[in-house]
């Protein structure tokens, strides 16, 4: 919900506005209605650029990379408080009392409150904004706190300011992070207050510097060195120096700076792709392998798993003996250390025994690269010394297997759990919200039909509404968020805690496993394990959600050895998907990028047409609903035949047909210049309405003769007519091998294609599902229909995976196509973009 970032140099960067430029491109999956920069310069100035748009859009139109400066705080908005307009967007400039600009990103929950109590004290508030509020608050109070004193130092008055904002933090009521600066103190002052915002130190070629965000990416873009940073803390920092404080009382430190476990290149755009919801579709075939890795035993890992928890004492305290490394900066020292670990009796004793051992697959250790989640980490340290390398990779093993351990122990408790549920037949919700919900569902199908368990997958509002006043102690609670900290989610928790205390469990299905859920709100929790997801409509979650929940099912039936082949198997045919896919789809999204409503229809599989919908409406901006196909004759379908949905390209059709018309009127000299000038002002002004006799009044006073008014009128009526400009409704049906299922996507085709509808079909070859598609109805010559044909499995289980990522591609293609389409035609902040999207977020962590 928005992002703030802010970064300090020591002196006049000349390259700043191309930092900010960056960073604020960076931030743009967190906010796209506006987007503001201010440049605090050496000779005490503050330049103040924003304007509503994008951060891609916007950085260009104010020529943003040009500027310079000492400091720069930037936001990207997503609109709460106050309308999308240029007053509104921040940051905010303030000089009623003291000059000094800031932004915010969250939301103020008594900003009506506020600005009425600032304008009676005297401020000039500018706007609607509740970041304007926060800045003003500040100002307030160090106005109060300076007036009158002179000569003061710049440590009191860094003082005085921290004592500003935790004043002013009292007054301000709701969840949001800041960023705050005023010329004559050196430096930004920095708030997170129930908002993310991360921390990071470092050196460019422009000299040293510290840079805040809301967005860990961002920050780590610049820096692997964190500056930990919890909730009600407050930061001071110039270029060099830092310091936190606590924003509730008079305390300050200065804590150590931490090492990012994460690769930059993990979460940057790779080269061969042009958007991150592309590269994140491309990507889910790998996550399947993480699952695998973590959540089943591999050939030979037994033995070794068996050395480490033989000697588990000392693996666990190499593990805190590496992780300790995070903390040292100094190469030398950083080399002593690592030294102390790898070349301990008990680190060669271990290595030893694997090295020497004829159970464990060696034929690519220490050969292939690190996989664990400090791989990071590990080629830093084997940078020192590549003789380091074969120990390395036993580290390497030690870290995953302690992940491993610990993920495996939950898995097996959630399957005790589960199967225990099964006997007693106890109720197991499964709560999440928007495609975390919509996986649920999906994996109500697998643990339905592979281990004959129920589940009751439904959103935080329904489960509020249905069941939370029923609940029993022996009831269990999955919670599926790809944030973690998912405020629907969260509030649901938090009352069912009140009430049921720690009787109740609550386990978590998550991606982010450092949020609020995981850490607080569960009894314990399962990671999907699918990396960071930059793009705003989640994909690769989805299928690493399913992908998780389909491997616990086949873990109640199966064991591990025929769990494994499942999964291999499954990610098989998902490569083969991806790498077929694009032929198949391009003349459908040509087709469909521009028509404004359609329907998906999943036979028996509604989750997946209801999330295949879903990425549509997100990203492509048309309206789509995702329905079980055997429902949609049950009231949907009367949008099928002669409908009032008209999009672009046939209203471009029809201004065509208009002005091809009035040519031929002009040729027969039925009009004159003036008439011309009539009929460009009724094109302005043109409405549906019009049609009829109306549209030719222009051209004719009342006594031109009536019978040629009659012969023009009728030619119009035949050549002009709505009648002309009715298409079919396209319905997207998704039809998985299976007999019955088949029988009742070929009646509903039937059913639907003679009523006006136009027909794609998601499935495997199938030759009588061939023919309902292709067959065109009588007299309808206009009928168009595509068979997408997946890779023959012949298994509903398999198949999900396949339909899914053909989903999420056609939403991506139809996204990009429209984008150009809308570009090309300038059309302004339209909103068209598959990694952001506008009106949602990537996290949604307010009410």
């Amino acid at each position: 919900m928005c992002g703030v970032v802010s970064i300090v140099y020591g002196k006049t960067n000349p390259a700043l506005g191309k930092e900010a430029t960056f960073l604020l491109k960076k931030l743009e999956y967190r906010g796209y209605d506006s987007t503001g920069a201010s440049f605090f310069r050496e000779d005490g100035t503050i330049l103040l650029k924003k304007k509503i748009g994008a951060p891609s859009i916007v950085t260009e139109e104010l020529e943003i990379d040009k500027r310079v400066g000492v400091k720069f705080i930037g936001q990207v908005r997503w609109a709460t408080y106050g309308s999308v307009t240029d007053e509104n967007a921040q940051p905010h400039e303030v000089n009623c009392y003291l000059h000094m600009a800031g932004a915010h990103n969250g939301n103020v929950s008594n900003t009506d409150t506020l600005k009425e109590f600032l304008t009676e004290n005297g401020h000039k508030v500018l706007s609607d904004n509740d970041g304007e509020m926060v800045v003003h608050m500040v100002e307030h109070f160090y106005h109060l706190l300076t007036s009158g004193k002179k000569s003061l130092t710049l440590d009191e008055k860094k003082v005085l300011f921290i004592t500003s904002i935790r004043k002013a933090q009292k007054k301000i009521q709701g969840s949001y992070a800041a960023c705050i600066a005023t010329p004559d103190i050196p430096g930004v002052f920095a708030i997170k207050s129930g908002s993310s915002l991360y921390a990071g130190k470092g050196s460019d070629a422009n000299g040293d510097f510290i840079v805040v965000s809301s967005d860990l990416t961002s920050v780590l873009s610049k820096t692997r060195f964190l500056i930990p940073l919890s909730e009600g803390n407050g930061i001071y920092f110039t270029e060099n120096e830092y310091k936190v404080f606590s924003l509730s009382e008079e305390k300050e430190w200065i804590p150590g700076l931490k090492r990012s476990r994460l690769n930059i290149s993990d979460i940057s755009l790779q080269p061969k792709y042009h958007y991150f919801m592309e590269q994140e579709i491309h990507s889910s075939p790998a996550n399947i392998s993480t699952l695998v890795k973590y959540y089943i035993m591999r050939t030979g890992e037994k033995e070794l798993h068996r050395i480490f928890e033989n000697d588990y004492p000392i693996c666990r305290q190499m593990l805190y003996d590496f992780i300790k490394l995070y903390d040292i900066f100094d190469r030398d020292k950083l080399k002593l250390e690592l030294e102390k670990i790898i070349n301990s009796v008990e680190f060669d004793r271990i290595h030893s025994l694997i090295v020497n051992s004829e159970k464990i697959d060696k034929t690519n250790y220490a050969t292939t690269g690190f996989t664990s989640e400090d791989a990071t980490l590990l080629n830093e340290l084997l940078g020192l010394d590549e003789n380091y390398s074969s120990k390395l990779h036993l580290l390497d093993q030690i870290i995953t297997w302690k992940k491993k351990r610990t993920i495996l122990t939950y898995k097996n408790e959630l399957l005790r759990i589960f199967n225990e549920a099964k006997v007693r037949g106890t109720r197991v919700f499964v709560v999440a919200s928007g495609t975390s919900y919509h996986a649920a569902l999906v994996s109500g199908y697998f643990f339905s039909k592979i281990a004959g368990f129920s589940i009751i997958p439904v959103n935080p509002g329904d489960f509020r509404s249905l069941y939370i006043s029923s609940l029993r102690k022996s009831d269990l609670i999955v919670g599926v968020s790809q944030s973690g900290e998912t405020k629907d989610l969260v509030d649901i928790f938090n009352e069912v805690r009140a009430n049921y205390g720690s009787d109740l469990k609550i386990i978590a299905v998550v991606n982010n496993e450092n949020s609020t859920i995981p850490q607080e709100k569960a009894d314990f929790y399962l990671p999907v394990l699918c990396g960071s997801e930059i793009a705003v409509a989640a994909t690769k979650s989805f299928i690493s959600q399913i992908a998780l929940f389909y491997l616990l099912a086949e873990s109640m039936v199966e064991d591990e050895t025929s769990v494994r082949h499942k999964m291999e198997n499954i990610k098989q045919y998902m490569t083969f998907t991806l790498k077929n896919a694009e032929e198949e789809l391009m003349d459908v999204v040509s087709r469909l990028f521009m028509k404004p409503s359609m329907h998906i229809l999943g036979t028996s599989l509604i989750g997946l047409a209801k999330e295949g919908a879903l990425k549509v409406r997100e990203v492509v901006l048309n309206h789509t609903e995702g329905y079980d196909s055997s429902e949609f004759k049950h009231g949907p379908n009367t949008i099928l035949g002669k409908n009032t949905i008209f999009d672009l390209s046939t209203l471009e059709n029809l201004l065509s047909d208009l002005f091809d018309y009035f040519q031929r009127l002009r040729s027969e000299n039925f009009t004159d210049k003036e008439n011309l000038l009539k009929f460009i002002d009724f094109i302005k002004s043109f409405k549906f309405s019009d049609f009829g006799n109306d549209l030719l009044r222009p051209f004719y006073s009342d006594n031109e003769e009536k019978e040629l008014f009659e012969r023009v009128s009728s030619d119009y009526k035949k050549s002009i007519s709505i009648e002309n400009y009715f298409t079919h409704y396209p319905l997207i049906f998704v039809c998985p091998p299976v007999e019955r299922d088949k029988r009742i996507t070929i009646s509903q085709i039937h059913t639907h294609k003679i009523r006006g509808a136009d027909i794609i079909l998601i499935a495997e070859e199938d030759e009588e599902l061939r023919k309902a598609v292709e067959g065109v109805p009588a007299g309808n010559e206009q009928y168009y229909s595509r068979y997408i044909v997946l890779p023959a499995t012949g298994n509903k289980d398999v198949f999900v995976f396949e339909a899914a990522l053909i989903l999420q591609l056609l939403a991506f293609k139809m996204s990009v196509a429209k984008r150009k389409y809308l570009n090309r035609n300038h059309v302004e902040n339209h909103g068209v973009h598959p990694d952001v999207p506008k009106n949602v977020s990537k996290s949604i962590t307010v009410d």
